[in-house]
């Protein structure tokens, strides 16, 4: 076995009061996904410990072939904790005499393998030195993150304790609300979820939070657990929970004014030094008309430990506030139940897929790998093999249908098997965020009964509006790593959808992504948790950011130039705005006919007397004469508007004061229609025509005031009878039954 001297004691020896504390483990990591816990007693030191007199030095020797996968913790009696180590290194190997101590010049995360000296943890050590009594039972909590991949063993480990201990992060006070996690003394790990207790302070918009407040706004259990693929890695975590009763059953309730529901992420945001990039995405996916998760700022402590600032963020899941598709039950598994509702994501993240596309994805070359499909709702654990085999099978039609030669056909092409305008929102979402963490992954979709593919919620933005990607679409350079389906190079070759691309964005552009609607999100968010965002990066300082502001104009001056970007590559798919104007046609008496000229489109018809309509072909009868000013707006593509107005003069001409003077009946009709004529009127002929405009019957017997048409042999269904009289045609729309 390899031999270690311990530095660190040599290190604290010149501290008269120090006292330190050595234990030989030489035991093997477990490396199946579980963690380990060493134990070591104290004894004989005063019964306080605080910023006077308290925890210096933790020392260790440990044998491992991958450092980054290890979680290193140190747990005090009382249950506070700490990280020493985490994710530090990438394939470096061992911890030779490797001491952390907060007066250290650097983070053990600046330096390399083996780790010899002194180095400042990972987390904030001063969080034990909090007045408890550091008698008893101390232990070093060592989890191998990335299961049966490495193996190592810890040697040895030493605690030292003197006059010169590390104080803790002088958190006190924050205009955020403040979030606690108190695990008591059991590990978080990425699953399975663990039990701790959770409490919220927030004394409203505006007031003073106090970390030290026992007046909770929230106060319960959770089971929790790390979130992500590569959060785990960083010294700042995610953590997704689950809001329980004391009996563990999950439990629904509203959390600083989101929906009610049980089921929450804490996003670190660590690698976003703006701390902003995830809430302005999900703001401006949400004023597109599209869900995406809610937020809310905090302050978070676990165990004891200041954390920095988080987002509060909705998890992505099956919920009338959030994915609104049906239940899927167990004994869905034919007919229209089995149609939905499912949710399913794009997600490379080196886990076994649950299934994979037929197809190639744009940047095979680079990656190597197929498009990766994983089942969210319901979870692959859970969904039955008749749901799964339609929804794969739903899925691999679109795609065949896409790459087929014949994918713009109107029967069977691919727009029968999503919602067009959920793409092209998605990716204009993507694109004005240039998120290169999108597409291959992090990408979600979902189907409802008897309903398409949409694709969404938008989700994962942390590592997006780089700096150096203003110029190019994400979808076509892509991200080396990550498979992108070849939809969306194919869907370039469809006319319409360049049509709806351009139109959509340039609609939005002058509406929901202007400059000013982005600039002012970003002063009001920046603004509200600045304090916090100071402390935060005081918290991590590793990450180098002293200047939080710097962060926030990057942010502001990447969003100008990308969307200014976008404005010129989309000059080429330039499309006009529709003709809006329009035909009136009288129907009869007051009622008319509206014909737009442009068809094939949306519609809003306002007929000036404070009406609308939203039909292409509209009849709309007016109550009385008069002048009224008609207005046609035409949305085509998804977003080029035309409009156009005119004036039209409503007036009873002689076709209306004849037509208050016969009468038709009945009306619906079964077997014979009378028409009752005034002795003045002398009627020539009498018309039927079905609303295909065929002529279906004409009467010839008009010498009576009465005249009977027969409808027996007509098939059922809306007609117009025109009665033809000596000066003027009159229409009367009827049904026969």
């Amino acid at each position: 076995m390899k031999q270690y001297i311990l530095l660190c004691i040599i290190f604290i020896s010149g501290n008269a009061f120090a006292q330190s504390f050595y234990q030989l483990e030489n035991t093997i990591i477990p490396d199946d996904g579980s963690s380990i816990t060493f134990e070591m007693s104290v004894s004989g030191l005063p019964d306080v410990i605080d910023p006077s007199f308290g925890l210096e030095t933790v020392c260790f020797n440990i044998n491992h072939t991958w450092t980054s996968d290890l979680d290193i913790t140190l747990i005090s009696p009382d249950g506070s904790s700490f990280v020493l180590v985490t994710g530090v290194g990438w394939g470096e190997v061992n911890f030779e005499n490797t001491c952390l101590n907060d007066y250290a010049d650097q983070f053990i995360s600046e330096g390399f393998g083996p780790y010899t000296g002194v180095w400042k943890p990972t987390g904030d050590m001063g969080v034990v030195n909090n007045g408890q009594n550091p008698n008893g039972i101390w232990k070093l909590l060592i989890y191998d993150t990335y299961a049966f991949a490495d193996i190592g063993e810890l040697i040895d480990w030493t605690i030292t304790f003197g006059d010169e201990p590390a104080a803790p992060f002088a958190f006190t006070t924050t205009n955020l609300p403040i979030i606690k996690i108190n695990s008591n003394g059991a590990t978080i790990v990425n699953e399975p979820k663990v039990e701790a207790d959770f409490f919220i302070i927030d004394n409203g918009i505006g007031a003073e939070n106090n970390a030290a407040d026992t007046i909770y706004a929230y106060q319960g259990k959770v089971l929790v657990e790390l979130q992500g693929f590569t959060g785990p890695y960083y010294p700042k975590k995610n953590y997704d929970f689950d809001l329980i009763d004391d009996l563990g059953i999950e439990i629904d309730t509203m959390l600083l004014g989101l929906p009610v529901e049980n089921d929450f992420i804490l996003k670190a945001e660590y690698l976003d030094y703006s701390l902003i990039k995830n809430a302005i995405t999900y703001e401006m996916a949400r004023r597109m008309g599209r869900y995406a998760p809610r937020t809310k700022y905090c302050e978070l402590m676990v165990n004891g430990e200041y954390m920095g600032v988080f987002s509060l963020t909705e998890k992505i899941k099956r919920d009338e506030n959030r994915v609104d598709i049906a239940e899927l039950k167990p004994e869905d598994i034919s007919g229209e139940e089995l149609t939905g509702g499912y949710i399913f994501e794009i997600n490379e993240n080196f886990s076994p897929n649950d299934w994979e596309s037929d197809y190639l994805p744009i940047n095979f070359a680079t990656n190597g790998l197929p498009v990766a499909y994983k089942m969210v709702y319901p979870r692959i654990e859970e969904i039955q093999t008749e749901q799964l085999d339609y929804i794969v099978a739903y899925v691999d039609s679109f795609e065949d249908a896409l790459y087929g030669p014949d994918f713009l056909d109107e029967a069977t092409g691919y727009r029968n098997y999503i919602s067009v305008k959920s793409f092209v929102d998605f990716m204009l979402v993507n694109e004005f965020s240039a998120n290169y963490d999108s597409y291959g992954r992090s990408t979600f979709l979902y189907k409802d009964k008897n309903s398409e593919i949409n694709i969404g919620p938008a989700w994962d933005y942390d590592r997006a509006y780089a700096p150096w990607t203003v110029a190019g679409w994400v979808w076509e350079i892509t991200h080396p790593a990550w498979p992108f389906p070849f939809w969306w190079s194919k869907l370039r070759e469809d006319e319409e959808w360049r049509n709806e691309v351009y139109c959509r964005y340039t609609n939005l552009r002058s509406t929901v992504l202007t400059d000013d609607a982005f600039d002012v999100f970003i002063d009001s968010v920046s603004t509200y948790i600045h304090d916090g965002a100071e402390r935060n990066f005081e918290k991590w300082p590793e990450l180098g950011v002293t200047d939080y502001d710097y962060f926030v104009e990057e942010l502001r001056t990447f969003v100008h130039d990308r969307l200014e970007w976008m404005d010129v590559a989309l000059v080429p798919d330039f499309v006009g705005a529709p003709d809006a104007t329009f035909n009136v046609e009288l129907v009869t008496y007051l009622t008319h006919a509206f014909t737009p000229v442009t068809t094939g489109a949306t519609y809003l018809w306002d007929f000036g007397d404070g009406t609308t309509s939203t039909e292409e072909n509209p009849i709309h009868t007016y109550a009385a004469e008069g002048n009224y000013v008609i207005n046609l707006t035409v949305n085509q593509y998804y977003g080029c508007i035309g409009n156009s107005s005119q004036s039209y003069q409503i007036v009873a001409s002689t076709n209306d004061n004849l037509l208050s003077l016969i009468s038709v009946h009945p009306n619906p009709v079964i077997n014979s229609l009378t028409i009752e004529l005034p002795q003045d009127i002398t009627v020539q002929e009498v018309l039927i025509y079905n609303t295909q405009g065929e002529l279906i019957n004409a009467p010839v017997n008009y010498a009576t005031a009465v005249i009977n048409v027969d409808m027996q042999h007509i098939a059922a269904g809306a007609y117009l009878i025109k009665v033809k009289s000596d000066n003027a045609v009159i229409n009367f729309p009827i049904v026969k039954l």
